[in-house]
Protein backbone atom coordinates (compact mmCIF):
# COMPACT_ATOMS: atom_id res chain seq x y z
CA UNK A 1 0.00 0.00 0.00
CA UNK A 2 1.44 3.37 -1.01
CA UNK A 3 1.08 5.75 1.90
CA UNK A 4 1.72 9.39 1.06
CA UNK A 5 4.50 11.00 3.09
CA UNK A 6 3.40 13.62 5.59
CA UNK A 7 4.01 17.15 4.29
CA UNK A 8 6.10 17.77 7.42
CA UNK A 9 8.96 15.92 5.74
CA UNK A 10 8.78 18.30 2.77
CA UNK A 11 8.93 21.15 5.27
CA UNK A 12 12.07 19.57 6.73
CA UNK A 13 13.60 19.35 3.23
CA UNK A 14 12.70 23.00 2.65
CA UNK A 15 14.41 23.90 5.93
CA UNK A 16 17.41 21.91 4.72
CA UNK A 17 17.63 24.04 1.57
CA UNK A 18 17.54 27.20 3.72
CA UNK A 19 20.38 25.87 5.88
CA UNK A 20 22.31 24.58 2.85
CA UNK A 21 22.14 27.87 0.95
CA UNK A 22 21.99 30.63 3.56
CA UNK A 23 24.54 29.23 6.01
CA UNK A 24 26.43 26.91 3.65
CA UNK A 25 26.62 28.48 0.18
CA UNK A 26 26.57 32.15 1.25
CA UNK A 27 27.91 32.60 4.80
CA UNK A 28 30.36 29.68 4.96
CA UNK A 29 31.84 30.61 1.57
CA UNK A 30 32.25 34.32 2.30
CA UNK A 31 35.82 33.83 3.50
CA UNK A 32 37.12 32.58 0.15
CA UNK A 33 36.49 36.05 -1.31
CA UNK A 34 38.50 37.97 1.29
CA UNK A 35 41.95 37.81 -0.34
CA UNK A 36 40.99 38.52 -3.98
CA UNK A 37 38.61 41.34 -3.04
CA UNK A 38 41.08 42.90 -0.58
CA UNK A 39 43.76 42.77 -3.28
CA UNK A 40 41.37 44.46 -5.74
CA UNK A 41 40.29 47.18 -3.28
CA UNK A 42 43.72 47.61 -1.69
CA UNK A 43 42.33 47.33 1.85
CA UNK A 44 43.18 45.22 4.88
CA UNK A 45 41.38 42.01 5.79
CA UNK A 46 40.14 43.66 8.96
CA UNK A 47 38.59 46.58 7.11
CA UNK A 48 36.90 44.28 4.62
CA UNK A 49 35.68 41.71 7.14
CA UNK A 50 33.93 44.51 9.01
CA UNK A 51 30.99 44.00 6.66
CA UNK A 52 30.47 40.58 8.29
CA UNK A 53 30.29 42.26 11.69
CA UNK A 54 27.76 44.72 10.23
CA UNK A 55 25.62 41.75 9.14
CA UNK A 56 25.49 40.38 12.68
CA UNK A 57 24.91 43.80 14.27
CA UNK A 58 21.98 44.48 11.92
CA UNK A 59 20.59 41.03 12.71
CA UNK A 60 20.91 41.75 16.44
CA UNK A 61 18.68 44.81 16.02
CA UNK A 62 16.11 43.20 13.72
CA UNK A 63 15.78 39.68 15.19
CA UNK A 64 13.31 40.61 17.98
CA UNK A 65 11.14 42.39 15.40
CA UNK A 66 11.37 39.42 13.04
CA UNK A 67 10.36 37.09 15.87
CA UNK A 68 7.13 39.03 16.34
CA UNK A 69 6.35 39.61 12.66
CA UNK A 70 7.09 36.16 11.20
CA UNK A 71 4.51 34.00 13.06
CA UNK A 72 1.60 35.57 11.19
CA UNK A 73 -0.35 34.97 8.00
CA UNK A 74 2.44 36.85 6.21
CA UNK A 75 5.14 34.33 7.20
CA UNK A 76 5.59 33.05 3.65
CA UNK A 77 5.75 36.57 2.17
CA UNK A 78 8.39 37.60 4.70
CA UNK A 79 10.41 34.47 3.96
CA UNK A 80 10.30 34.83 0.16
CA UNK A 81 11.14 38.55 0.21
CA UNK A 82 13.97 38.15 2.73
CA UNK A 83 15.46 35.17 0.89
CA UNK A 84 15.45 37.11 -2.38
CA UNK A 85 17.14 40.14 -0.79
CA UNK A 86 19.72 38.01 1.05
CA UNK A 87 20.84 35.84 -1.87
CA UNK A 88 20.62 38.50 -4.59
CA UNK A 89 22.57 41.00 -2.47
CA UNK A 90 25.35 38.42 -2.27
CA UNK A 91 25.16 37.99 -6.05
CA UNK A 92 25.22 41.78 -6.49
CA UNK A 93 28.64 41.91 -4.82
CA UNK A 94 29.93 40.85 -8.22
CA UNK A 95 29.38 44.46 -9.33
CA UNK A 96 30.77 46.29 -6.28
CA UNK A 97 33.73 48.64 -6.68
CA UNK A 98 34.02 50.30 -3.25
CA UNK A 99 34.48 49.00 0.29
CA UNK A 100 31.41 51.00 1.31
CA UNK A 101 29.31 48.94 -1.10
CA UNK A 102 30.05 45.89 1.06
CA UNK A 103 29.20 47.82 4.22
CA UNK A 104 25.83 48.80 2.74
CA UNK A 105 25.30 45.21 1.63
CA UNK A 106 26.05 44.10 5.19
CA UNK A 107 23.09 46.15 6.41
CA UNK A 108 20.78 44.60 3.79
CA UNK A 109 22.01 41.07 4.48
CA UNK A 110 21.70 41.60 8.22
CA UNK A 111 18.10 42.82 7.99
CA UNK A 112 17.05 40.06 5.58
CA UNK A 113 19.21 37.50 7.38
CA UNK A 114 17.18 38.04 10.55
CA UNK A 115 14.24 36.48 8.68
CA UNK A 116 16.11 33.61 6.97
CA UNK A 117 19.25 32.66 8.90
CA UNK A 118 18.23 31.55 12.39
CA UNK A 119 14.45 31.86 12.82
CA UNK A 120 12.53 30.03 10.07
CA UNK A 121 14.02 26.56 10.58
CA UNK A 122 13.24 26.21 14.32
CA UNK A 123 9.84 27.89 13.83
CA UNK A 124 8.79 25.59 10.98
CA UNK A 125 10.08 22.41 12.63
CA UNK A 126 8.37 23.44 15.88
CA UNK A 127 5.06 23.97 14.05
CA UNK A 128 5.13 20.86 11.87
CA UNK A 129 6.53 18.17 14.20
CA UNK A 130 5.16 16.74 17.45
CA UNK A 131 7.48 13.73 17.25
CA UNK A 132 11.06 13.37 15.97
CA UNK A 133 11.56 17.10 16.52
CA UNK A 134 15.25 16.74 17.35
CA UNK A 135 15.94 14.50 14.37
CA UNK A 136 14.17 16.84 11.93
CA UNK A 137 15.87 19.94 13.34
CA UNK A 138 19.29 18.29 13.43
CA UNK A 139 19.04 17.00 9.86
CA UNK A 140 17.89 20.37 8.51
CA UNK A 141 20.65 22.26 10.31
CA UNK A 142 23.29 19.71 9.27
CA UNK A 143 22.80 20.78 5.66
CA UNK A 144 24.70 24.00 6.41
CA UNK A 145 27.86 21.95 6.85
CA UNK A 146 27.14 20.03 3.66
CA UNK A 147 26.69 23.29 1.74
CA UNK A 148 29.92 24.76 3.04
CA UNK A 149 31.87 21.56 2.43
CA UNK A 150 30.65 21.26 -1.16
CA UNK A 151 30.69 24.88 -2.27
CA UNK A 152 33.91 26.17 -0.68
CA UNK A 153 36.01 24.21 -3.21
CA UNK A 154 33.52 24.99 -6.00
CA UNK A 155 33.67 28.69 -5.21
CA UNK A 156 37.47 28.59 -4.96
CA UNK A 157 37.65 26.94 -8.40
CA UNK A 158 35.39 29.58 -9.94
CA UNK A 159 37.43 32.41 -8.38
CA UNK A 160 40.73 30.93 -9.54
CA UNK A 161 39.57 30.32 -13.11
CA UNK A 162 36.95 33.01 -13.74
CA UNK A 163 37.54 35.68 -11.09
CA UNK A 164 35.89 36.72 -7.83
CA UNK A 165 33.10 38.65 -9.57
CA UNK A 166 31.92 35.50 -11.32
CA UNK A 167 32.23 33.65 -8.01
CA UNK A 168 29.88 36.03 -6.20
CA UNK A 169 27.39 35.96 -9.05
CA UNK A 170 27.42 32.18 -9.39
CA UNK A 171 27.05 31.36 -5.69
CA UNK A 172 24.40 34.02 -5.11
CA UNK A 173 22.27 32.85 -8.03
CA UNK A 174 22.71 29.19 -7.08
CA UNK A 175 21.45 29.94 -3.56
CA UNK A 176 18.50 31.90 -4.98
CA UNK A 177 17.61 29.19 -7.51
CA UNK A 178 17.72 26.34 -4.97
CA UNK A 179 15.67 28.02 -2.24
CA UNK A 180 12.97 29.89 -4.16
CA UNK A 181 10.96 26.90 -5.49
CA UNK A 182 10.70 25.49 -1.96
CA UNK A 183 9.78 28.86 -0.45
CA UNK A 184 7.06 29.45 -3.05
CA UNK A 185 5.57 25.99 -3.59
CA UNK A 186 6.33 23.91 -0.48
CA UNK A 187 6.60 26.03 2.67
CA UNK A 188 3.47 26.57 4.75
CA UNK A 189 3.60 28.22 8.16
CA UNK A 190 1.36 25.71 9.95
CA UNK A 191 -0.20 22.32 9.09
CA UNK A 192 -3.68 23.81 9.57
CA UNK A 193 -3.18 25.81 6.35
CA UNK A 194 -3.33 22.48 4.51
CA UNK A 195 -5.95 20.91 6.76
CA UNK A 196 -3.32 18.75 8.46
CA UNK A 197 -2.12 17.99 11.97
CA UNK A 198 1.59 18.17 12.87
CA UNK A 199 3.59 15.01 12.28
CA UNK A 200 3.06 12.67 15.23
CA UNK A 201 0.08 14.61 16.61
CA UNK A 202 -2.22 11.57 16.48
CA UNK A 203 0.31 9.37 18.27
CA UNK A 204 0.93 12.06 20.88
CA UNK A 205 -2.80 12.45 21.46
CA UNK A 206 -3.23 8.67 21.73
CA UNK A 207 -0.44 8.48 24.29
CA UNK A 208 -2.19 11.17 26.29
CA UNK A 209 -5.47 9.26 25.76
CA UNK A 210 -6.95 12.22 23.91
CA UNK A 211 -8.51 11.69 20.51
CA UNK A 212 -8.48 14.76 18.24
CA UNK A 213 -11.90 15.47 16.77
CA UNK A 214 -12.20 16.23 13.08
CA UNK A 215 -13.04 19.88 12.50
CA UNK A 216 -12.54 20.74 16.16
CA UNK A 217 -10.95 24.06 17.07
CA UNK A 218 -7.24 23.52 17.81
CA UNK A 219 -6.36 23.57 21.49
CA UNK A 220 -4.29 26.47 22.76
CA UNK A 221 -0.60 25.75 22.41
CA UNK A 222 1.15 24.90 25.68
CA UNK A 223 3.67 27.23 27.21
CA UNK A 224 4.14 30.75 28.53
CA UNK A 225 3.81 34.09 26.78
CA UNK A 226 6.85 36.08 25.71
CA UNK A 227 6.08 38.64 28.41
CA UNK A 228 6.05 35.97 31.10
CA UNK A 229 9.28 34.47 29.77
CA UNK A 230 11.16 37.78 29.64
CA UNK A 231 10.29 38.49 33.27
CA UNK A 232 11.47 35.08 34.46
CA UNK A 233 14.94 34.04 35.70
CA UNK A 234 14.62 30.98 33.42
CA UNK A 235 14.86 33.18 30.32
CA UNK A 236 18.19 34.62 31.44
CA UNK A 237 19.67 31.29 32.49
CA UNK A 238 18.63 29.87 29.09
CA UNK A 239 20.28 32.92 27.50
CA UNK A 240 23.49 32.15 29.40
CA UNK A 241 23.39 28.61 28.01
CA UNK A 242 22.77 29.66 24.40
CA UNK A 243 25.10 32.67 24.47
CA UNK A 244 28.06 30.96 26.12
CA UNK A 245 27.66 27.88 23.92
CA UNK A 246 27.80 30.12 20.85
CA UNK A 247 30.86 31.97 22.15
CA UNK A 248 32.60 28.66 22.85
CA UNK A 249 31.94 27.34 19.35
CA UNK A 250 33.07 30.55 17.64
CA UNK A 251 36.69 29.66 18.44
CA UNK A 252 36.58 27.27 15.47
CA UNK A 253 37.51 30.18 13.18
CA UNK A 254 40.84 30.43 15.02
CA UNK A 255 41.77 26.74 14.87
CA UNK A 256 43.89 27.21 11.69
CA UNK A 257 45.68 30.09 13.45
CA UNK A 258 46.36 27.92 16.49
CA UNK A 259 47.76 25.14 14.29
CA UNK A 260 50.23 27.43 12.50
CA UNK A 261 51.17 29.14 15.80
CA UNK A 262 52.53 25.83 17.15
CA UNK A 263 54.72 25.34 14.09
CA UNK A 264 52.52 23.17 11.87
CA UNK A 265 51.71 24.04 8.26
CA UNK A 266 48.73 25.96 6.94
CA UNK A 267 47.70 22.77 5.11
CA UNK A 268 47.42 20.97 8.45
CA UNK A 269 45.38 23.90 9.77
CA UNK A 270 43.05 23.72 6.78
CA UNK A 271 42.55 20.00 7.24
CA UNK A 272 41.89 20.49 10.96
CA UNK A 273 39.07 22.96 10.28
CA UNK A 274 37.69 20.56 7.65
CA UNK A 275 37.57 17.84 10.30
CA UNK A 276 35.69 20.28 12.54
CA UNK A 277 33.19 20.88 9.73
CA UNK A 278 32.67 17.14 9.25
CA UNK A 279 32.14 16.83 12.99
CA UNK A 280 29.48 19.54 12.87
CA UNK A 281 27.58 17.77 10.08
CA UNK A 282 27.38 14.46 11.92
CA UNK A 283 27.04 16.09 15.33
CA UNK A 284 23.88 17.99 14.40
CA UNK A 285 22.27 14.75 13.25
CA UNK A 286 23.32 12.82 16.35
CA UNK A 287 22.48 15.58 18.84
CA UNK A 288 18.99 15.89 17.41
CA UNK A 289 18.57 12.11 17.53
CA UNK A 290 19.83 11.93 21.12
CA UNK A 291 17.37 14.62 22.16
CA UNK A 292 14.52 12.44 20.88
CA UNK A 293 15.86 9.18 22.33
CA UNK A 294 17.43 9.99 25.71
CA UNK A 295 16.06 13.44 26.47
CA UNK A 296 17.36 17.00 26.42
CA UNK A 297 19.41 16.91 29.64
CA UNK A 298 21.34 13.75 28.78
CA UNK A 299 21.92 14.98 25.21
CA UNK A 300 23.32 18.31 26.42
CA UNK A 301 25.51 16.57 29.01
CA UNK A 302 26.86 14.25 26.30
CA UNK A 303 27.57 17.17 23.97
CA UNK A 304 29.31 19.15 26.72
CA UNK A 305 31.58 16.24 27.66
CA UNK A 306 32.48 15.62 24.01
CA UNK A 307 33.16 19.29 23.35
CA UNK A 308 35.42 19.58 26.40
CA UNK A 309 37.22 16.39 25.38
CA UNK A 310 37.73 17.80 21.88
CA UNK A 311 39.23 21.07 23.11
CA UNK A 312 41.52 19.30 25.58
CA UNK A 313 42.64 16.86 22.87
CA UNK A 314 43.49 19.72 20.51
CA UNK A 315 45.57 21.38 23.22
CA UNK A 316 47.29 18.13 24.21
CA UNK A 317 47.99 17.00 20.64
CA UNK A 318 51.00 19.23 20.04
CA UNK A 319 52.63 18.18 16.76
CA UNK A 320 50.67 14.89 16.66
CA UNK A 321 48.46 15.67 13.66
CA UNK A 322 46.35 12.51 14.01
CA UNK A 323 45.40 13.46 17.57
CA UNK A 324 44.81 17.04 16.43
CA UNK A 325 42.36 15.92 13.73
CA UNK A 326 40.53 13.65 16.18
CA UNK A 327 40.19 16.52 18.65
CA UNK A 328 38.95 18.90 15.96
CA UNK A 329 36.33 16.38 14.82
CA UNK A 330 35.11 15.72 18.38
CA UNK A 331 34.90 19.46 19.13
CA UNK A 332 32.78 20.05 16.03
CA UNK A 333 30.69 16.96 16.75
CA UNK A 334 29.94 17.94 20.34
CA UNK A 335 30.04 21.63 21.13
CA UNK A 336 29.61 23.48 17.86
CA UNK A 337 26.72 21.32 16.64
CA UNK A 338 25.06 21.55 20.05
CA UNK A 339 25.24 25.35 19.91
CA UNK A 340 22.82 25.40 16.97
CA UNK A 341 20.59 22.39 17.66
CA UNK A 342 20.00 22.70 21.40
CA UNK A 343 18.97 26.35 22.06
CA UNK A 344 15.64 25.99 20.18
CA UNK A 345 15.07 22.65 21.92
CA UNK A 346 15.66 24.34 25.31
CA UNK A 347 13.14 27.07 24.46
CA UNK A 348 10.58 24.50 23.30
CA UNK A 349 10.95 22.29 26.38
CA UNK A 350 10.98 24.95 29.10
CA UNK A 351 8.89 27.76 27.59
CA UNK A 352 6.58 25.76 25.33
CA UNK A 353 5.17 26.49 21.89
CA UNK A 354 2.77 29.35 22.66
CA UNK A 355 5.24 32.17 21.95
CA UNK A 356 8.16 30.08 20.71
CA UNK A 357 9.23 32.37 17.86
CA UNK A 358 9.21 35.54 19.96
CA UNK A 359 11.08 33.98 22.90
CA UNK A 360 13.62 32.24 20.68
CA UNK A 361 14.23 35.36 18.56
CA UNK A 362 15.07 37.38 21.68
CA UNK A 363 17.59 34.75 22.77
CA UNK A 364 19.01 34.43 19.25
CA UNK A 365 19.36 38.20 18.97
CA UNK A 366 21.71 38.34 21.97
CA UNK A 367 23.64 35.22 20.93
CA UNK A 368 24.19 36.75 17.48
CA UNK A 369 25.73 39.82 19.11
CA UNK A 370 27.89 37.60 21.32
CA UNK A 371 29.01 35.68 18.23
CA UNK A 372 30.28 38.88 16.61
CA UNK A 373 31.97 39.87 19.89
CA UNK A 374 33.61 36.46 20.32
CA UNK A 375 35.18 36.56 16.86
CA UNK A 376 37.09 39.68 17.91
CA UNK A 377 37.67 38.58 21.51
CA UNK A 378 39.62 35.46 20.55
CA UNK A 379 41.84 37.56 18.30
CA UNK A 380 42.55 40.02 21.11
CA UNK A 381 43.36 37.16 23.48
CA UNK A 382 46.03 36.04 21.01
CA UNK A 383 47.35 39.59 20.56
CA UNK A 384 47.71 40.06 24.33
CA UNK A 385 49.04 36.63 25.27
CA UNK A 386 50.76 35.68 21.98
CA UNK A 387 49.14 32.25 22.26
CA UNK A 388 46.04 30.76 20.66
CA UNK A 389 46.12 28.13 23.40
CA UNK A 390 44.61 30.75 25.71
CA UNK A 391 41.80 31.28 23.21
CA UNK A 392 41.03 27.56 23.33
CA UNK A 393 41.09 27.66 27.14
CA UNK A 394 38.67 30.60 27.05
CA UNK A 395 36.41 28.52 24.80
CA UNK A 396 36.51 25.71 27.37
CA UNK A 397 35.57 28.17 30.12
CA UNK A 398 32.60 29.47 28.10
CA UNK A 399 31.50 25.86 27.52
CA UNK A 400 31.46 25.12 31.24
CA UNK A 401 29.56 28.35 31.96
CA UNK A 402 27.03 27.33 29.28
CA UNK A 403 26.46 23.97 30.94
CA UNK A 404 26.01 25.71 34.27
CA UNK A 405 23.44 27.98 32.62
CA UNK A 406 21.51 24.95 31.41
CA UNK A 407 21.54 23.32 34.86
CA UNK A 408 20.21 26.56 36.35
CA UNK A 409 17.48 26.65 33.70
CA UNK A 410 16.23 23.22 34.76
CA UNK A 411 15.73 24.71 38.25
CA UNK A 412 14.45 28.21 37.42
CA UNK A 413 12.00 26.90 34.80
CA UNK A 414 10.05 25.15 37.57
CA UNK A 415 8.83 28.58 38.69
CA UNK A 416 7.28 29.39 35.29
CA UNK A 417 3.46 29.57 35.12
CA UNK A 418 1.88 26.24 34.21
Amino acid sequence: MNKKAHHAWWIMISCGTISFCVLGVVMACSGIFFKPVCDYLGVSRGAFSLYMTIIYLAMFIVLPIAGKKMPTANFKKFLIAAMAVFTLTFAAMSQFTSLYHWYAAGVLMGISGAFVMFLPIPILINNWFKQKVGFALGLALAMSGVGGTLFNPVGAYIIQNYGWRTGYLALGLIAFAITMPFMIFVVRFKPAEMGLEPYGAAETAATAQVQPQAGAKPAELPGVTAGQALKSPAFYTALIFAGMMTMSGTVQTHIPGYVTSIGLSAIVGGFAISMTSFGIIFGKLVMGYLNDKIGLSKAITTGTVLSAAGLITILAAGSNTTLLYVGAFIFGFGGISMGTVMPPMVVRQFFGQKDFSSIFSNIQSITTLLMAFAMTLYGFIFDLSKSYANSLLASLLFLLIAYGGYLLTTVTAKKLPK
